[in-house]
């Protein structure tokens, strides 16, 4: 299973048709514009995370419409398949949202998911044990693996701007996160810079460790993202699922065991690595904000100063703050 978690493609083969009866949600706007009613939502998903939260929370009762599951093994492909109008929705981490928003794709931002722990960590940089590294400091002209693009590139740059090291002190090596974690423990890099669960995996199963990073980081998980299409056409069925979304989410928050199980079950990971994941995704679904907005301007902004971008560019094209949560 684990070579199952670290695939960069897309994973059909958990796909199922989720279907009940019931009513249209107002809970997000205040009334709906369209009825959810004979409506299919292709939902992209990144190895269960969304929907095992929302089958555990019991919030796949009482659908109105059709939720149809698209399982990925990261956001790249996720975003890709939403470009190429594969799938309706999809959730995805801020730092792989920035690239894909480079393209200017027909989509939009409509929910954020912000941390409610200050000591949260969605992204961390491993090193081996023995390696005497400790702080971001020790890996000035090192090599660290990253996935382009990702969270655990982003986390690596955001912990040199937070030293005031420069942004080309470390040699980035763009590996897979099976090949990145593969690459650490064979002494091929210094580092790895990847997100949850394979921090935990690579602290409770491989002998790795995080070097130190300031509390509150990463300024933010995600986004819940929409085709425009979906949008303007399934509007009713996207409000209702935010709402589901969020309310799964506050029962992760107060049931972290029973989703850590559930998490498991359905990926395969061994439960202490499940329970960390929940630990370290402590975040609440919010509505876009300004603030949200300016967040992804200035991880835009760092990412074209690193050169990894061509250049910075506009971000607010992407956002949609009709979604608001009026509960």
């Amino acid at each position: 299973m684990l070579n199952e978690l670290t695939k960069n493609g897309s994973t059909l083969s958990r796909r199922r048709m989720l279907q009940a009866s019931g009513s249209c949600s107002a809970l997000l706007v205040a009334g709906c514009k369209k009825s959810s009613q004979n409506v299919t939502l292709t939902v992209g998903d990144q190895k269960g995370g969304l929907q095992t939260l929302l089958e555990q929370s019991g919030q796949l009762s009482n659908v109105d419409y059709t939720i149809k599951w698209a399982q990925f093994g990261a956001a790249a492909p996720l975003f890709e398949a939403m470009n190429a109008g594969a799938i309706d929705a999809g959730i995805g981490g801020d730092a792989p949202f920035v690239f894909f928003l480079a393209s200017k794709p027909p989509v939009q931002a409509i929910a954020a998911l912000n941390f409610t722990s200050p000591t949260a960590q969605a992204a961390g940089i491993l090193v081996r044990s023995n390696s005497g590294f400790q702080t971001i400091h020790d890996l000035i002209g090192k090599r660290v693996a990253v996935v382009r693009g990702s969270s655990g590139e982003y986390v690596v740059l955001a912990a040199l701007r937070a030293a005031n090291i420069p942004l080309d002190a470390v040699n980035f090596i763009y590996l897979g996160p099976s090949d990145g974690m593969t690459a650490l423990l064979n002494g091929g890099v210094d580092a790895w810079g990847t997100w949850q669960p394979y921090v935990a995996i690579g602290e409770l199963h491989n002998g790795l460790q995080a070097i130190s990073l300031p509390n509150g980081l990463i300024e933010g998980v995600g986004f819940i993202v929409a085709t425009n299409a979906a949008i303007q056409n399934k509007q009713a069925a996207l409000q209702d699922f935010l709402t589901r979304f969020g309310k799964a989410r506050d029962w992760a928050a107060t049931h972290p065991n029973d989703f850590a199980a559930a998490f498991a079950k359905d990926t395969g990971v061994p439960l202490d690595v499940a329970q960390s994941y929940a630990a370290n995704n402590c975040y609440a679904v919010v509505p876009i904000d300004d603030e949200r907005i300016a967040s992804v301007q200035k991880l835009a902004d760092l990412y074209a100063e690193a050169t990894l971008l061509p250049k910075s560019f506009p971000v607010s094209f992407a956002f949609n703050k009709t979604f608001q949560n009026n509960a």
